[in-house]
């Protein structure tokens, strides 16, 4: 299998691309020969975020929370770990590619992890600032989180808090607006104006002004995700896709293959960032592949039930995966193993804590997985036979999340 190129022409690669990008930032601004003194003072370079420094490259870090909730960061490029805060105990920690929320029996803590992307579509922007706690929102429950740009909302229990992005990344929780009644295990991400929130028996799009602008039925909504074309709700009958249009954000349906088993209901869901397409636990029978682009359902089949799937490409279907052995798999697009590790996750999986808790977090050339019991985060080279190319040393990772990509 071939995907992607050696890791040194990958980085190189990489380092070209952004370069490039920056360049076709810069040039596409208006050229000003002449501007007053006072504006000169505080015109600023396409990308500008104050506070960050703006690196050629994408800046990954590995957050790792262990059981009494302290927060580290792991650099896998230089296997430095810096101590963040301890947050106390958490139960949950979900992540948006650069802020964590760590749920804890004080409620919400969000932590930034100073590494994010700005997509731009045609070009990215990579940034790097001081990591921190920001605070702690008052919300019961495991949370998930969603960022745009301006936006970032964050969904506990039946509670979506819509918080202002900008002021969060300068070490402030200012909340915008709360959305009370959404579905306890159903999914919210900024949308329109507002935000996209799957209530008990419906997904909405919920206004600035707390109105609801349009909704589309879904029963039982459960789980979701971010893709490259939009936000995705679970639904029982499968899923509905919201995306953003001139007219505003359009709700559309993507039914199930008729005849499915309701026992295979896709639940958590998961992609490499930016793709398109999502890989989602089809009940004991594999996976589910969902094609935002095609509008399309295709169920996998794999030899033995799987625990954790991630969709990691568009065009082949390759998705890395953990099965109920403790195996880490790399499968294509058929659901035929391409390589898989021994079983280096079977203590994991069979203590429920930590089972629970288990991540998989994969990123353009790297999995990662966590070893709680002995203070490690495994890398796993999924492009050559899910091969273990390193053993990277932190205190009992229980919790972990890719942030930066």
């Amino acid at each position: 299998m071939s995907l992607r190129p050696s890791t040194r022409t990958a980085r190189s690669a990489m380092l070209i691309a952004a370069a490039l990008a920056l360049t076709a930032c810069a040039t596409a601004q208006p050229e000003h020969t002449a501007l007053p003194a006072e504006t000169a003072e505080e015109a600023q370079p396409h990308g500008y975020v104050e506070g960050a420094a703006e690196l050629a490259e994408p800046q990954q870090l590995l957050a790792a929370v262990d059981a009494a909730g302290a927060v580290r960061l792991l650099d896998p490029v230089t296997e430095q770990v810096v101590e963040v805060a301890d947050v106390g105990a958490v139960e949950h920690l979900a992540d948006d590619g650069r802020f964590l929320a760590a749920t804890t029996a004080d409620g919400v803590t969000i932590v930034d992890t100073g590494v994010w992307t700005v997509d731009h579509g045609d070009h990215a922007h990579y940034y790097r600032a001081e990591p921190r706690v920001v605070g702690t929102l008052a919300l019961d429950g495991a949370a998930s989180i969603r960022s745009s740009e301006a936006t970032t909302t964050v969904l506990a229990d039946d509670t979506v808090v819509v918080l202002d992005r900008d002021a969060l990344g300068h070490g402030e929780i200012v909340e915008t607006a709360r959305i009370e009644g959404a579905a306890p295990d159903g999914f919210a991400a900024p949308g329109g104006d507002g935000a996209i929130v799957a209530m008990p028996d419906a997904v909405a799009v919920i206004g600035s002004e707390g109105q609801t602008v349009v909704e589309q039925p879904c029963a039982d909504p459960a789980g979701g995700t971010v893709t490259r074309v939009g936000v995705v709700v679970g639904c029982a009958e499968g899923a509905v896709l919201a995306t953003e249009t001139d007219a505003g954000v359009e709700l559309e349906r993507i039914d199930y293959p008729a005849g499915t088993d309701p026992a295979l209901r896709a639940s958590g869901f998961d992609l490499r960032p930016g793709r398109a397409t999502a890989a989602a636990i089809a009940g004991d029978a594999g996976l589910w592949l969902l094609d935002t682009r095609e509008r399309s359902w295709t169920l996998i089949e794999t030899e033995a039930p799987l625990e954790r799937a991630v969709a990691v490409d568009d065009a082949d279907g390759h998705v890395v995966a953990i099965d109920e052995a403790g195996r880490v798999l790399v499968l294509d697009g058929d659901g035929a193993p391409v390589g898989a590790t021994e079983p280096v996750l079977a203590a994991s999986l069979a203590d429920d804590a930590v089972r629970d808790a288990l991540a998989l977090e994969v990123d353009a050339s790297r999995a990662y997985v966590p070893l709680a019991a002995e203070g490690a985060v495994l890398e796993i080279d999924y492009a050559d036979g899910a091969r273990i190319a390193r053993s990277l040393a932190i205190d009992a990772p229980l919790h972990l999340a890719e942030t930066g990509r």
